[in-house]
C-alpha cells in the first residue's frame, strides 16, 4: 500500500523546503516501510527551471478611467463633496472685467457662477456685454424687444423686473443683457451720475437671498465697465496666459483705481484667475510665473486650460460645469469657484 498518486508523476510543487530534506534520507528502521523518493537533482531542476509565478493584484479593482470620469463629474454635480462649500455672511458682488478681448471673461463668469450655484450658492448672473454672451450660455431669453439690463440703466426699470431664473441651475438667476445695450453708452452722456446707473439699481434690489452677484463687462473701459466698477465690491480679474494679455492689465488697475478714489472706496481686486493655459509651451508658465509674482495670493492657485469642452458648451446653450462636468475644464472651473467660496469663510 503507497501513497495516493504513488508511480505517477507528481503535479504539484513544494512549499516547505525543510521538509523536503527530511524527507529525502529516511532513518533505517523509523517506519519498518522503505519509501523511494525521485531524484533529488531532477527535483531541484524542477524548482529553478518552473518558478511559481504569482500574479500582481490591482491595489482598486475599481479603479479605471471609467470610474474616474464618473467620480470627478459626482463632484463637478456638487454630490461628491463631505461637506457642502461655506456661503458668505452678505451677499459678495464681483465685478469681472478686463478691457482685452478673448481672455474668458464671460467664461469664468458663467461657469463659476453655475458651480457656485451647483454647490448650494443662490448667484445672480448680470450681463452687461452688448454681445450678450452670458445670456446665450445660460439659455435666457435676450432678443431685442427683452426686459433686460438696458431697461434697467435707461429707464430706471426695477433690476427685480428683468431678473430671470436659468431653469437647468436652480439657484442661478441671470440679467440679461440685449443689443439694444450697445447704445446705452450714448444715450446716457446727458444723464446725471451716469456712472451710478448699475450701483443704484443693486442698492434697490433686495439682494439678502443671494450669496453673490457676478458682473460680466464687455471688452472696454467704457460707461458699462465704469458703471460696474463703481457697483462692485470686488474685482475678479482674468487673465490670459499670453503676452498681449498682460500689456492691459494696468490699464485696468488704473481704472479701478480712479473709480476707488473718485466713486467707490472699498473697490479691490480680490481675486485673479489664469485662464486659457497651455502646458506644452513655455510662454504659458512665464506668464503665470510673472502674474503671480505680481499679485501674490490674490491669484488662485487654480489654473484654467485650454479645453475643446469649454468652447463647445455655448452652442449648446450649457456651461460646461452641465455640457461635460468630467472634462478638464469643468474640473478647474469648479476647484476655481471652490476657492472662491473658501475666501468667503477666510480659509483659503
Amino acid at each position: 500500500m503507497g501513497w495516493p498518486g504513488a508511480g505517477r508523476e507528481s503535479k504539484g510543487f513544494q512549499v516547505n523546503d525543510a521538509g523536503s530534506d527530511a524527507g529525502d534520507h529516511g532513518t533505517p528502521g523509523s517506519s519498518g516501510i522503505d519509501v523511494q523518493h525521485p531524484d533529488q537533482a531532477a527535483v531541484s531542476d524542477s524548482r529553478e527551471t518552473k518558478p511559481v509565478v504569482v500574479p500582481e493584484i490591482p491595489a482598486d479593482p475599481m479603479d479605471t478611467p471609467i470610474a474616474r470620469a464618473a467620480e470627478a463629474a459626482m463632484v463637478v454635480r456638487g454630490m461628491g463633496d463631505r461637506q457642502p462649500w461655506p456661503r458668505p455672511p452678505r451677499c459678495r458682488v464681483m465685478t469681472i472685467a478686463n478691457q482685452k478681448g478673448g481672455v474668458g471673461k464671460t467664461t469664468t463668469a458663467v461657469n463659476l457662477a453655475a458651480s457656485l450655484a451647483q454647490h448650494g450658492s443662490r448667484v445672480l448672473v448680470v450681463d452687461l456685454d452688448p454681445q450678450g454672451n452670458a445670456s446665450t450660455a445660460l439659455d435666457v431669453e435676450h432678443r431685442s424687444g427683452t426686459p433686460s439690463i438696458y431697461d434697467v440703466l435707461v429707464d430706471d426699470r426695477p433690476l427685480a423686473e428683468v431678473v430671470r431664473p436659468v431653469g437647468a441651475l436652480p439657484g442661478l438667476f441671470c440679467v440679461p443683457a440685449t443689443i439694444d445695450l450697445a447704445g446705452a453708452e450714448i444715450e446716457l452722456v446727458p444723464v446725471v451720475a451716469r456712472e451710478l446707473r448699475l450701483a443704484r439699481a443693486l442698492r434697490a434690489y433686495d439682494t439678502s437671498h443671494l450669496d453673490y452677484v457676478i458682473v460680466d463687462c464687455p471688452p472696454s473701459l467704457g460707461l458699462l465697465t465704469l458703471n460696474a466698477l463703481v457697483a462692485a465690491e470686488e474685482v475678479l480679474l482674468p487673465i490670459q496666459c499670453e503676452y498681449y494679455a498682460l500689456e492691459g492689465v494696468q490699464q485696468l488697475l488704473n481704472t479701478a483705481e480712479l473709480v476707488r478714489v473718485n466713486f467707490n472706496p472699498g473697490l479691490h481686486v480680490s481675486t485673479v484667475l489664469l485662464t486659457m493655459y497651455d502646458g506644452r509651451t513655455r510662454l504659458a508658465s512665464d506668464v503665470a510665473d510673472d502674474v503671480r509674482a505680481h499679485f501674490g495670493t490674490s491669484v488662485l492657485s487654480t489654473i484654467i486650460p485650454r479645453s475643446v469642452r469649454v468652447s463647445e458648451a455655448p452652442s449648446q446653450a450649457q456651461t460646461v460645469i452641465t455640457y461635460d462636468p468630467a472634462s478638464s475644464g469643468a474640473i478647474a472651473y469648479t476647484e476655481a469657484a471652490r476657492e472662491l467660496a473658501m475666501q468667503s469663510a477666510g480659509a483659503r
